[in-house]
């Protein structure tokens, strides 16, 4: 039997070192981790889910008011309102605003946009706004997360099966899980031989569904637009893609996606005459629908239902969100002028306008009746969505629950 060896007591010494040194490392890194830099306090119980409302009320006053600077539309998910401001994301009870959950960083918030039942806060880094995290709106607690190259600024929308976030050199669409389903754009670095690190062109607007996203860029040596059709592949580096140059369109004209819905396309140029084309996946036009006047810069669509409705700017044109077909126009009607888009209550279509709202049928647009509401000084557009019998309103910076 071999005899052990005897142990010193400067192997004693290196021990302790040894120790101290894994343990001092081990404190720098969560000092300086992103674990530590974040506050999560989950809800106390589970967000009740929100009951429908059976019909339109007849009349509306302010419940509360919120900062949510961070989002561009009222967040409904998982029972809550969800509101961004600052480097906070909170689940607001919808019916008092009552905070019921919240997660911060020490990182000023890029965005916040949700997916199913989670919402989605975007925090930068030094590759940009690409820490990407998702809150279970129903408790609070953290779900998936991913992080990666990102624009400095970034526009965040969602479907609400999928999230896309794009700037003006990059784009991802991401899955709920946050696994990536489409990367197009600039690249920190190349991950294949060939592929160019930066851009070669300007992202101008864009707009996805779980299926496609579509875009609108700006091309140097080019002077007209062009539309450009992506779809998820094998490779997500790698998409599907088709390129619709837009003749006549300048690359500083106004000319927008307004939205996709499955892989069909609805985009709006000015010139020659201000027009919405509905585009298939092939690249053809299908449908084309005047507008009348060129819109306001500040022109919003939101999905209402099985409806998507545009804000123009004066008034909210409706597609079907089956192929995008039009559908009807709500014009200003005496002194009410639209404000923003629509949503959905009862099956009904609210529209925001001057003095309230005006509701209407929501499959012919016939106009039922009007709700009084005073906005006096409310920015525009002023961006309505439904949370159970609560409206909610994004208005600037501010979001408004009426009931």
């Amino acid at each position: 039997m071999v005899k052990p060896e005897r142990r010193t007591k400067t192997d004693v010494l290196v021990a302790v070192a040894i120790a101290v040194v894994v343990a001092v490392t081990a404190g720098l890194i969560w000092w300086t981790s992103d674990a530590r830099a974040t506050q999560s306090r989950p809800a106390a119980a589970p967000v009740p889910d929100l009951v429908s409302a059976r019909e339109v009320p007849t009349a509306l006053r302010q419940l509360w008011t919120a900062p949510s600077g961070k989002t561009t539309t009222p967040i409904v998910a998982g029972g809550a309102v969800v509101t961004g401001d600052g480097r906070t994301v909170e689940g607001r009870d919808p019916a008092t605003g009552t905070p019921l959950w919240s997660y911060a960083r020490d990182l000023e918030l890029c965005g916040v946009t949700s997916v199913y039942e989670y919402a989605v806060a975007v925090y930068p880094d030094v590759r940009g706004c690409g820490q990407v995290s998702t809150i279970d709106a129903e408790t609070g607690m953290r779900g998936a997360a991913r992080t990666s190259y990102a624009d400095d600024r970034v526009t965040l929308t969602s479907d609400g099966t999928t999230v896309l976030s794009a700037g003006e050199n990059r784009l991802e669409l991401l899955r709920s899980d946050m696994v990536r389903m489409i990367s197009y754009g600039a690249l920190d670095a190349p991950i294949k031989p060939g592929t160019p690190a930066t851009p070669l062109c300007r992202f101008v607007s864009t707009q996805a569904s779980s299926s496609a996203v579509s875009l609108l860029e700006a091309c140097p040596g080019q002077a007209d637009l062009r539309l450009t059709l992506l779809r998820p592949a094998d490779d997500e580096d790698a998409p599907e893609l088709k390129y619709i140059p837009q003749e006549g369109v300048a690359k500083d004209s106004d000319a927008r996606v307004v939205a996709v819905a499955d892989t069909t396309t609805a985009v709006y140029v000015p010139t020659p005459t201000p027009t919405v084309h509905i585009v298939d996946d092939t690249g053809a036009t299908t449908a084309s629908t005047q507008v009348g006047r060129p819109v306001s810069p500040q022109a919003t669509a939101s999905r209402a239902g099985d409806l998507i409705t545009w804000w123009t700017g004066d008034s909210v044109m409706v597609f079907s969100a089956n192929g995008l077909r039009y559908l009807y126009t709500i014009a200003p009607a005496g002194p009410n002028v639209p404000l923003g888009p629509g949503t959905v209550m009862a099956g009904k279509l609210m529209v925001p306008v001057t003095s309230g709202y005006d509701v209407f049928d929501a499959q012919t647009g016939r106009g039922e009746r009007h709700i009084a509401l005073d906005r006096a000084g409310s920015p525009t557009p002023v961006v309505p969505a439904v949370a159970g019998t609560t409206v909610v309103e994004q208005r600037g910076g501010e979001l408004v629950a009426l009931g």
